[in-house]
């Protein structure tokens, strides 16, 4: 995997477009993932479609009696979580889109209201409940390891977060208008990452990617709190993923991967 530091000289690079386009597909979707072997997941409705790291097509899921997909975390890709926000549902997927096991009804563990869901560490799962303002955190047995109830008086706020990821020991939720909270893997408040407006973003390393302005990728250094951006090669993207040295374009009717450009720094 690209190292963070040297990843993070591209994007101090000036702005260009010397991306080398690899290939593109045509398929339709409005969000993208990939596991950690670069293999890109189209999400569209309640379809998934499932590439190998060349564009030849691999996989297709689709779960009609559960409906649209809210979301899908590929950080373990043999246990890949596809979470149903209507129906309060989490099913496993392996590595060929196969379902893995029954779907978890999150309304069992007094989760009715589950707003978002995303993998852990050890084939576990942190569930934030949208009413209660609870975050939880299950073991691979759906025991739970951490509760965290009234997130709101910790805060000082009510949260209305829109999308959350675990990486390197520490879970990040987006708050829109508030910033990216910061939790360890007790369930701690450690900060907010003054970053807003955000959709969705990525954690590589010590450094926090995101488009907020359309054809930029933008980068925030988690711990010297640096920011820097590069120009992408096109701006008329719904969604955008990094994969250790290739760059992952989703519009409306395709997909494109190009490689980074070669940093002149060593």
């Amino acid at each position: 995997m690209i190292h963070s530091l040297l990843f993070f000289l591209y994007l101090l690079l000036p702005a260009q477009s010397g991306f080398t386009h690899l290939w593109t597909i045509p398929v339709r979707g409005d969000r993208l993932i990939t596991d950690n072997l670069g293999n890109p997941i189209v999400i569209g409705g309640d379809a998934l479609t499932k590439f190998r790291d060349n564009g030849t097509l691999f996989r297709l899921y689709s779960n009609k009696r559960l409906g649209k997909i809210s979301s899908v975390d590929a950080m373990n890709p043999l246990k890949i979580i596809v979470f149903y926000k209507d129906f309060s549902r989490i099913v496993f997927l392996d590595n060929t889109l196969t379902e893995n096991g029954y779907p978890i009804e999150l309304e069992k563990f007094d989760l009715e209201q589950a707003a978002l869901v995303c993998a852990s560490y050890d084939n576990g799962i942190w569930v934030f409940d949208g009413v209660a303002y609870s975050l939880t955190r299950f073991d691979q047995q759906m025991q739970r390891s951490v509760q965290i109830l009234n997130l709101n008086q910790i805060l000082g706020y009510t949260p209305q977060p829109a999308f959350m990821m675990e990486h390197d020991n520490h879970l990040y939720m987006n708050v829109p208008d508030k910033g990216i909270l910061q939790f360890d893997i007790f369930g701690t408040y450690i900060r907010t990452i003054p970053i807003t407006g955000l959709d969705k973003f990525q954690v590589l390393g010590t450094t926090l990617y995101f488009s907020k302005t359309p054809g930029m990728l933008q980068a925030f250094q988690l711990k010297t709190l640096q920011e820097s951006q590069l120009e992408l090669p096109v701006s008329d993207y719904t969604d955008l993923r990094i994969n250790q040295d290739k760059l992952y374009l989703l519009r409306n009717d395709s997909l494109s991967v190009y490689r980074f450009p070669a940093s002149t720094e060593e």
